[in-house]
This record gives structure tokens, C-alpha cells and sequence, in this order.
């Protein structure tokens, strides 16, 4: 069953529940009484002294980690902090350091270049990994990803898309890795909803390089024949503007189409796009984050990064994994417990393959911010 790493209430403690048992009398989910055990040691490996925004991400993931031990009260685990500075060398120094040091568990690093250096370290001692990541391909052999995989935004709007009727879509979709992760992902939800994805176009990211694309797309939409019901969009404010600049000027009309983006349109500056007016994204809309940002800043004197949260459910998770007997506390079995888990930012669960699956709220952009289309869900099931 579930198991709670959210807040509970700005008083601190975790709202744990314990784990659930699914067979309590009047509905009510009874909690399993934990005995506590010798306090588990928990690496933190992030990019600390690393430059610019890297380090500063680094320093804030450090202190959300920090706030999470705090909200827990009597955690039951112990910290052990490494510095990796952002690079691989620095990531198996901090790793073998941390080891050294009893970790049981190993919570980042950052990067994917970092998470490479040390993912066969821990893995010849046989420690998991929870890593913040958002490159897929460095997930699996005991490391985990807690981070916002493209491929879960784009599997949660594309499977909304498949509720609400929508079966042809369109797609304009950027020439690099992240356009490579998105369009691999539609089409693996395209099918498994039973959606036919119509077109493809790829551009070059600049806006000289969009004009040929946006026109066949706009042309095959305008194409009544072909009866295209959405157009999919993974494209960050600045190019966004450019390109649906482009679309109507070649004849689209954003009403005679669902336009769908991706977290990239998870920005105050989408709301002011004529193109994403009424599109569909994937993303998180919790009462939680939200108590967690406000935590955090009144603890700090700052906003938190987004990618902060990511610590603070990874550690929240380490502490609930921690009151298991020792010995099974971080095992394969308890990380990937089917049933997931709630966090500051959602549900979540994370696959045998080390990635991890969310399930995202589908906000709708308008003039006044995002509103809410569908809630999250509160747990897994129902096409999941």
C-alpha cells in the first residue's frame, strides 16, 4: 500500500502512515508499528562547490535533504554529506568516501556523468542508488531515478489525450536529446493508448530553422482529411512564442486543435502564448510542494529550486525505508514497492528498470496561470 512522505501540517513530522495494511476494519488504514533499529547511515552525494547554477542546485538539494531530517523529528537515519563538484572524478571520490563511511544507501548525485562514475561502485557493494538524474539511460543494476523524467510528462498528457477521446495527433518536436526522449516516449504512449501519431516534423532550435516545419505541420492540421485532433509542442517559452507565431501564420487556427506541451510549459511566461492558450501539460499540483516551498523559505530566507523537492522526497524516502529490519531496509524489493509512495510532489514508484513513474496532475494554460484539468491520481491503477 502507499506510504506517505508528505508534510504534516508546518508544525514538522512526517506524515508517514506507516505501511498500510489493506484489510483494516471500516476503511480506515491501519499503520504497522515499526521498531526502531540502529540508525541507518545515508549518503548525500551532490555538486556542492561546483560553478554556477550547478552548485547553487547542489546547495539547495543539500538543505531541502536537511529540512526533511528536521520535519522527521527522530529520523532514524544519518546523513553522511559528499561533495562531488560536479564531475565524475569528484563523484567517485565522494561515493567511495561515503562507503567507506557505512552508507547504506546512496542518495544522488546530480549528474548523469556523475551518476555513471559511481553507479558500479556502489553497485560491486551492493548499495542502491537513488539518483537525481534526468537522463533515462543512466537508471537500472540498483540505481534509482527521483527526478522529472520528459517521458513521464509526456506518457501522463499523452494518456489523458487517449481518455478524452483524442485519436491522431501531430507533433513538431525539437532536433536534440531531449526531442530524441520525447519523441521515443510518444510513441510508446501513442500505442499503448491506442493513438495514431499522424506526423512528425523535427526542426533545428532556432528560429530561422522553424519555418519549413511549422508549415507542413499547420498545412496537415488544416487538412481536414486527416482529421488531427491535437498538436504536440515539447518545446521552453522563448522558441514556443516563435513557433506558434509561425503555425498561425500559416493558416492554423489553435482552436481547430489540442495542443499539448511538456514540463518545458511549466513556466509563467507560457501563460502568455497565444499557441498554448487551452493546451493540455503534464506536471505536479500539490498542496504539499506547495506547504514544502513555503517550509523552505521560511527556514532559508529563499525560494527553493524546483529540483530541491527531489532531495526532500529522497530523503523522506530513506527515512521510511529505514524503520524496516536492518539488513532489508534498502533492498530492490522495498525501493520498488508496487503499491508507490506520496511525496512533496506527487505519487510515485519506481520500475525494475530503476525509473521512475509519476503520476502528474494535466494542467491547462490560461491568462491567469494553470488551471487544473485532471488531479492527480492517488494511486496506481486505471492505465497505469
Amino acid at each position: 500500500s502507499i506510504v506517505t512522505l508528505a508534510l504534516a501540517g508546518c508544525g514538522g513530522g512526517l506524515d508517514v502512515g506507516g505501511y498500510f495494511k489493506d484489510d483494516a476494519p471500516d476503511g480506515q488504514q491501519q499503520a504497522q508499528q515499526q521498531v526502531p533499529g540502529v540508525a541507518a547511515k545515508v549518503g548525500l552525494l551532490l555538486p556542492l562547490s561546483a560553478p554556477g547554477e550547478v552548485g547553487q542546485i547542489g546547495k539547495a538539494m543539500k538543505q531541502a535533504a536537511e529540512l526533511a531530517l528536521f520535519d522527521a523529528g527522530q529520523s532514524g537515519i544519518t546523513l553522511i554529506t559528499k561533495d562531488t563538484r560536479g564531475d565524475a572524478e569528484g563523484a567517485k571520490a565522494a561515493a567511495q568516501a561515503a562507503l567507506a563511511e557505512g552508507a547504506q544507501l546512496i542518495l544522488g548525485p546530480l549528474l548523469s556523468s556523475e551518476v555513471t562514475a559511481i553507479s558500479p561502485i556502489a553497485k560491486a557493494r551492493n548499495i542502491p542508488v537513488v539518483a537525481f538524474s534526468s537522463v533515462s539511460g543512466v537508471a537500472g543494476n540498483g540505481t534509482y531515478l527521483m527526478s522529472f523524467l520528459p517521458q513521464e510528462e509526456v506518457a501522463n498528457v499523452i494518456r489523458h489525450s487517449g481518455q478524452t477521446g483524442i485519436r491522431k495527433i501531430a507533433a513538431l518536436i525539437p532536433n536534440s536529446n531531449y526531442g530524441n526522449a520525447v519523441q521515443s516516449a510518444l510513441d510508446e504512449a501513442a500505442k499503448a493508448q491506442g493513438i495514431n501519431v499522424v506526423l512528425v516534423e523535427r526542426y533545428s532550435r532556432s528560429e530561422g530553422a522553424l519555418a519549413r516545419p511549422a508549415q507542413r505541420v499547420a498545412q496537415a492540421v488544416n487538412d481536414q482529411s486527416r482529421g488531427i485532433q491535437a498538436l504536440f509542442l515539447p518545446e521552453g517559452a522563448q522558441l514556443l512564442n516563435g513557433m506558434g507565431s509561425q503555425l498561425i501564420q500559416n493558416g492554423l487556427s489553435p482552436n481547430s486543435v489540442r495542443v499539448l506541451g511538456t514540463g518545458l510549459w511549466d513556466d509563467p511566461a507560457t501563460a502568455n502564448i497565444a499557441i498554448a492558450q487551452g493546451g493540455w501539460f503534464a506536471g505536479v499540483s500539490s498542496p504539499s510542494l506547495q506547504q514544502f516551498q513555503q517550509r523552505y523559505q521560511t527556514t532559508y530566507g529563499a525560494k527553493p529550486h524546483r529540483l530541491a523537492s527531489l532531495a526532500y522526497d529522497a530523503t523522506s524516502l530513506a527515512i521510511i525505508l529505514s524503520s524496516g529490519a536492518e539488513g532489508s531496509r534498502f533492498t530492490n524489493q522495498t525501493i520498488t514497492n508496487p503499491e508507490g509512495f506520496q511525496g512533496v510532489n506527487g505519487l510515485f514508484r519506481f520500475r525494475q528498470n530503476g525509473r521512475i513513474q509519476r503520476g502528474l496532475a494535466i494542467l491547462s494554460v490560461g491568462p491567469g496561470g494553470n488551471t487544473v484539468v485532471a488531479p492527480a491520481p492517488s494511486r496506481f491503477g486505471n492505465g497505469f
